[in-house]
């Protein structure tokens, strides 16, 4: 695994101080919750390096041009043959796309479906959750707070706070809100909930959502306002981005996209769940049967007895963690899913005990059948789990805005924020020049400013963000210096995690492997010097 120490630049302030605060906490990770805390990590610290995090000497290679000399129209009509063939070959329910030329959005365009089961298509209206690229958008909010005197890039961030929120006290001395916004700060990933440091602020890079949440209590406490309510009045109206917002607003839920989950995932977590709460549950009831009878054999009514207690005793975690976590869409579809599982194991042994009692009346060949028949049953159903690709997840309307990632929108609307992103309007020059300056360097190809990425090319710079949950896929990418740029939003869960950023290189040509290194954490600090 490869491990980069990274070097702070002469932008990165190095001062310190303070005190912090409790925030609550969504997900971007994407992640049935289970599926949450271990599938992402698992993809995204594991499998997903395995695109090739380390670099090799040796000349650098021909760099792809990008669709500059190319017209729109010509582009558009290769993407809309193109993108279908793509979705089709990866199985992905659906996608929209924004396009920008000259600093314009140029076109939009919606293709597959919004929900796989009721095929209601995409459209460029659709709203995606677009899940980390909701922290370039807090990162704007907070540098109009600069520009209006209310922050700090080099104060201490607990200074704005009346209690601390770090562990320790003057752990967070030197956790700014420039080290944020190039996560610098030390925090870690938002699935850990950890207040803990994992390095000195400012020497090393690791993409933290902790961070963000830690942000948005400081914007919260600074403004007098929700998150919600602030984005709106300082990024939102002024932008025109009147199909966008933090949290899951009632008249938007029927626009928004269902995010979607391969079947086999939440079928073998129940799996999983339900074999360990049978035993949990069966070996204390065969002693309590063999004190209580002298037997081992149990009666029909306590093997009824037992599974059903284990399958309430296996969705207990998932509901309760669920509510600790606030993604109780996750866990209605876990529970949709493991009563589906339950019904359809029970009749079809139901049926293949009818039939075993007409095959033979020995009891011991009617054990032997029903052993077999019961595992065929069971391989059945995992085989008939894995050919649904697209479950959707149910679009949940109780969700709390957070920092990190909890942003719905349409791609028209992140491409209204991504041109103000290559030329502020709404900053000032000084703190334009600022986000878009490098603050601290991962590699010779990629950067991170204050909010966005930066990816450095013989081409020019881009500025990018990506976002990932469980069942959303993101990404925008735009060459400020040529006012081409594009975001992409799709529909589909974690194991296809490059279909965005796929459709955007070609969407813009270029170069992408740079990007996708640090959409898949290469960069991350692993520990050590």
């Amino acid at each position: 695994m490869h491990r980069s120490i990274l070097r702070p630049s002469s932008s990165v302030a190095d001062r310190g101080g303070g005190r912090a605060s409790r925030l609550a906490w969504r997900t971007t990770l994407k992640p049935s919750p289970l599926l949450l805390l271990a599938l992402c990590a698992a993809l995204q610290d594991t499998a997903a390096f395995a695109q090739g995090a380390t670099r090799t000497a040796g000349p650098l290679p021909q760099e792809p041009p990008l669709r500059l000399s190319e017209r729109t129209d010509s582009v558009a009509a290769d993407l809309e043959s193109f993108i279908p063939r793509y979705l089709r070959a990866n199985r992905v329910p659906g996608a929209a796309i924004a396009l920008i030329r000259g600093d314009r959005v140029v076109w939009t365009k919606g293709f597959g479906v919004a929900n796989a089961l009721t095929r209601r298509p995409v459209t460029p209206e659709t709203l995606f959750e677009v899940a980390s690229n909701g922290k370039a958008l807090t990162a704007y909010v907070a540098l109009r707070l600069v520009d209006q005197g209310r922050l700090s890039l080099e104060e201490p961030l607990d200074s704005y706070l009346p209690e601390p929120w770090f562990p320790s006290p003057g752990s967070g001395n030197a956790v700014t809100l420039r080290r944020v916004l190039s996560h610098t700060s030390g925090l870690s990933a938002s699935a850990t909930l950890s207040r803990n440091l994992l390095f000195a602020p400012g020497s090393h890079y690791y993409y933290s959502g902790i961070g963000f949440m830690y942000l948005q209590r400081v914007l919260e406490q600074v403004s007098g306002k929700p998150l919600e309510d602030l984005a709106q009045e300082v990024l939102f109206v002024p932008l025109g981005m009147t199909s966008s917002s933090f949290v899951n607003r009632a008249d938007l839920t029927p626009r928004t996209a269902n995010g979607h989950l391969h079947a086999l995932v939440p079928s073998v977590v129940f799996a999983v769940l339900y074999a360990v709460s049978l035993v949990i549950v069966g070996l204390p009831g065969l002693v309590v049967l063999r004190v209580r009878t002298g037997r081992w054999r149990p009666t029909r009514r306590g093997v009824v007895g037992v599974l059903c207690v284990a399958f309430v005793l296996s969705l207990a975690p998932v509901l309760v963690l669920a509510g600790r976590i606030a993604l109780f869409e996750f866990a209605w579809l876990f529970v949709f899913c493991a009563l589906a599982l339950a019904a359809a194991f029970a009749l079809s042994l139901a049926a293949g005990g009818v039939a075993i009692l007409r095959l033979t009346t020995r009891r011991s060949g009617r054990i032997a059948l029903s052993v077999a028949w019961s595992v065929l049953v069971v391989i059945g159903i995992g085989a008939l789990a894995s050919r649904v690709a697209n479950l959707p997840v149910p679009r949940w309307p109780a969700v709390s805005a957070n920092a990190a990632g909890s942003v719905r929108a349409t791609v028209a609307d992140m491409g209204a924020f991504l041109i103000e992103l290559a030329h502020p309007r709404l900053l000032s020059a000084a703190t334009a020049a600022q986000l878009r300056t490098p603050q601290v360097r991962l590699s010779s190809d990629i950067s991170w400013g204050l909010g966005p990425g930066i990816q450095h090319s013989r081409q020019g710079d881009a500025l990018w963000q990506w976002g990932q949950h469980v069942d959303f896929q993101s990404v925008m990418i735009i060459y400020p210096e040529h006012g081409l740029g594009v975001v992409v939003c799709t529909n589909n869960d974690l194991l296809g995690a490059d279909v965005a950023l796929e459709i955007a290189h070609r969407a813009l040509g270029g170069k992408i492997e740079p990007i996708r290194q640090a959409i898949h954490l290469a960069f991350n600090y692993r520990g050590g010097s």
